[in-house]
């Protein structure tokens, strides 16, 4: 019996020593590293493989807030829903078009509608717009029939600056004025300079260019209504200037009309 009894505390022993080394090994495993998997994404769209959108892909400064993934790249399709937003390159004309009319025929028109459907924020470089490759050469009323699909995108969710300005306004920075990529100028068609009678316009724009004046011109627009923390350029200041349109800033909660630009 003495020999059972023996036997039976050395068990019981090397139990609660198993235990005990269990538990230590349990609080010793490193803490769990918070996975890259946790940052929101952002989806590039091109419809080839190009090096234009690398600089995009691989930026460190974007890296930081997100995932930057290309869907070319991808092994599996994507799930346009799974993404924060999408930084579009290679905008062509046909593509603005199928966009524009809800014909979703390719995987770049499919992910770029799905996109906007789902209200994700779109950007596209300016650089990377076909259209406006024509604006010197198109006779008038067809490329502002053509312009007309881009309008309707920005007015609906998709934002167009300059590629240098890209990463910037992606991440809600400021960007400076003076770098803007200055579009196209009118050609004088020779009549005095009138100021315009209309309307307020509000434009719910973080960047507001010349082209936005331009537009606005073409609508019969008195007033511009900006956001408070819209950013005019130059550009767009001195032909709001030329033809006599007001650009104001949106007071919002404060209650006021708004102050002068």
């Amino acid at each position: 019996m003495e020999l059972d009894a023996m036997i039976s505390e050395i068990c019981r022993k090397v139990q609660e020593r198993v235990a005990e080394l269990e538990k230590e090994e349990v609080s010793a495993e490193p803490a769990a590293v918070p996975s890259e998997d946790n940052r929101p994404a952002l989806l590039i769209l091109a419809e080839d493989h190009g090096m234009r959108c690398h600089p995009v892909l691989e930026s460190k400064k974007l890296a930081e807030c997100y995932r930057v993934e290309c869907a070319l790249l991808k092994e599996e399709d994507c799930d346009v829903a799974s993404y924060e937003g999408v930084i579009a390159f290679t905008l062509t004309n046909e593509a603005l078009g199928k966009i524009a009319n809800g014909i979703f025929d390719t995987d770049y028109t499919r992910r770029f509608g799905t996109a906007l459907l789902l209200g994700k924020r779109i950007f596209i470089a300016e650089e990377e717009v076909e259209l406006y490759r024509y604006k010197d050469t198109a006779p008038a009323g067809y490329y502002s029939r053509l312009e007309e699909n881009l309008k309707f995108l920005q007015q609906n969710g998709v934002t167009i600056v300059p590629l240098d300005q890209l990463e910037a306004v992606v991440l809600g920075e400021n960007v400076p004025e003076e770098t803007e990529a200055a579009p196209k100028k009118e050609e004088s068609t020779g009549e005095k300079e009138q100021p315009v009678s209309g309307s307020t316009l509000r434009l719910e724009k973080r960047i507001i260019t010349e082209r936005d004046v331009i537009s606005a011109r073409e609508g019969k627009a008195a007033c511009i209504l900006v956001g408070k923390k819209a950013i005019l350029s130059d550009l767009a200041k001195e032909y709001a200037k030329k033809y006599g349109i007001s650009i104001a800033r949106d007071e919002g909660e404060t209650g006021g009309k708004g102050s002068r630009v």
